[in-house]
């Protein structure tokens, strides 16, 4: 049990939830749409669970529905939860993830659907307040509207964001230092799991800035883009990864350098991609917090595991949105999927 909060009507709402989510079965069938429209189609199949899309059917429509139901679902468990450091914890990751593809999406002129696809809101990113940012022409003006917002990551965006020619990975940098300061205080509150899970969370975002700076040109030491938080990946190992020559090579260095740690995994897994170590990342978390569960089933473990079932959700059919309408082979739709089996 969370310290100082009794999870178990949380958990017990979680669990309920929980049989509401797409199954992995579902996801796989619905990988062999041959446009938007069946897909649509199918997920209206699988019952009221889903938000409706809206007419006529085009795969913004169905993203926006995606978005809205995973938005309900969270509402259901913030009424229950009044204070709890766990939804803290995966809204700072969520908006991190939200801000990073908005940003993204404005440094590289993205359409505002591109910039939505697989976005999760959140009590700081409303689904209205996401839709105004994919509009916004620069990263400076998101970040205006975010500072207009009173969102807590406007400080640290204002000064890398904000400039005549934004760099990508300050950017990024800052989003994930936004999230290791929000979410390990918020974890200070909880049980071991959920500390544990919080500095993997972080060990991974360094992971995944080690692996894009590796191999680049910069303008910054290595050691000015590492987050504090994480647990198994130091300092030292990171500058070495970034000094590496490549992303492959950064990778192979995280691995002798995590030797022993469940993170090890992740590095010979990730192959120098951060998207795939991403993936791999989200697998692994779901499959430990399953044991978790069992292991503690009135701990954090149930409430983690419904959280990052919803994440996946929500990544997987903007995947299968995206490529069906790019017409990808089905057998390449579904080894993109994160959802697990059970």
């Amino acid at each position: 049990m969370t310290a100082g909060f009794d999870l178990t009507a949380l958990v017990a709402r979680a669990r309920g939830l929980r049989t509401r989510l797409v199954a992995r079965g579902v996801l796989d069938e619905l990988a062999d749409a041959s446009d938007v429209q069946s897909l649509a189609r199918g997920l209206a199949r699988q019952g009221p669970w889903l938000e409706p899309v809206e007419q006529p059917v085009t795969w913004g429509r169905v993203e926006a529905a995606v978005r809205r139901t995973a938005a309900r679902h969270l509402r259901v468990l913030a009424t229950w939860a009044r204070a709890c450091p766990l939804l803290d914890i995966f809204y700072a990751d969520q908006d991190r993830r939200n801000l990073r593809a908005l940003l993204r999406g404005a440094l590289e002129g993205a359409s505002v659907d591109e910039r939505l696809a697989g976005l999760l809101a959140t009590p700081r990113l409303p689904e209205r307040l996401l839709e105004v940012l994919a509009r916004q022409p620069t990263a400076a003006r998101v970040v205006a509207q975010l500072v207009l917002a009173r969102h807590p990551d406007a400080a640290m965006l204002t000064p890398v964001a904000t400039r005549a020619h934004p760099a990508v990975l300050e950017v990024e940098h800052a989003l994930v230092a936004a999230f290791a300061d929000r979410s390990v205080a918020a974890a200070r509150s909880g049980d071991e799991n959920l500390r544990q899970f919080v500095r993997t969370r972080v060990d991974v975002c360094n992971m995944q800035m080690a692996l894009s700076v590796a191999g680049r040109p910069r303008d910054v030491a290595p050691d000015m883009q590492f987050t504090d938080g994480g647990a198994a990946l130091d300092r030292r190992a990171f500058a070495s990864a970034c000094d590496a020559p490549s992303a492959g090579e950064a990778s192979e260095r995280m691995r002798r350098a995590l030797a022993g740690t469940a993170l090890q995994e992740l590095a010979s897994l990730a192959g120098g991609d951060p998207v795939r170590l991403e993936d791999v990342a989200t697998r692994r978390a779901l499959e430990h917090q399953r044991r978790q569960e069992r292991l503690d089933p009135l701990g954090s473990a149930p409430l983690v595991s419904f959280l990052l079932r919803l994440q996946a959700q929500t990544m997987d059919i903007q995947r299968l949105v995206g490529g069906v309408t790019l017409g990808a082979p089905a057998s390449v739709i579904r080894a993109a999927l994160v959802t697990p089996w059970s």
